[in-house]
């Protein structure tokens, strides 16, 4: 029996929407997108931390689906910038510019990381999880992801994922890894989010 009828991903990219897909069928009956809904529209990301903005989206979502919402929203902290300099929430907000292109932050974190001691290029990403009922009840919980930085960044880049080209695990950048690597990966973080999942729904229920 699933634990869960209905979960709507609060993201409108197939890819994301896709892998928590995968995720989620193993604990509830029907998994849908933005997309599948057809659902226009979407909140001021206000929040000062991934936390804040995952459960903004959430809530906004379920009540514009009248479904339990699933949504993520992730936070860069680096080991060797100082508070006030950390991207944090905002990785795309550089030099004035609110969403920063792909090139203009490969750019900016490429003289950034060039300065730093290759043993010293180390961060984490933090990422929050979110589940949102539309009565407004939320659950919320993360799980952090150290990554390691790299200079210069890889000639190989995935649209709309900038930093996977300068930071990533396994002595290289993620955007880098092989179909297997990048399989094996996200298997082993499914399990680590399903598990978190779980703990979410047993509080809830």
């Amino acid at each position: 029996m699933k634990l869960i009828e209905k979960i709507v991903i609060a993201s409108r990219n197939p890819a994301k929407v896709g892998y928590y897909r995968t995720i989620f069928t193993k604990i509830a009956g029907e998994v849908l997108g933005l997309a599948d809904l057809n659902i226009e529209g979407k909140p001021a990301e206000i929040g000062e931390t991934a936390e804040k903005n995952a459960e903004i989206k959430a809530k906004y979502y379920a009540q514009k689906t009248n479904s339990l919402v699933f949504c993520e929203d992730g936070a860069l902290y680096t080991d060797f910038l100082p508070p006030d300099k950390q991207p944090g929430t905002r990785v795309r907000r550089i030099k004035g510019v609110d969403e920063a292109s792909d090139d203009q932050l490969i750019t900016y974190w490429e003289e950034i990381v060039s300065k730093i001691p290759e043993d010293k290029r180390t961060g984490y990403w933090h990422i929050a999880y979110c589940l949102a009922f539309p009565n407004g009840q939320v659950r919320t919980t993360a799980v952090d992801h150290k990554v390691r930085f790299f200079y210069p960044s890889s000639k190989v880049r995935i649209p709309g994922w900038p930093m996977s080209s300068l930071e990533g695990k396994l002595g290289k950048p993620n955007s880098e890894r092989t179909e297997e690597e990048l399989r094996l990966s996200k298997k082993e973080a499914g399990k680590v989010i399903l598990k978190k999942l779980k703990e979410l729904l047993t509080e809830i229920t």
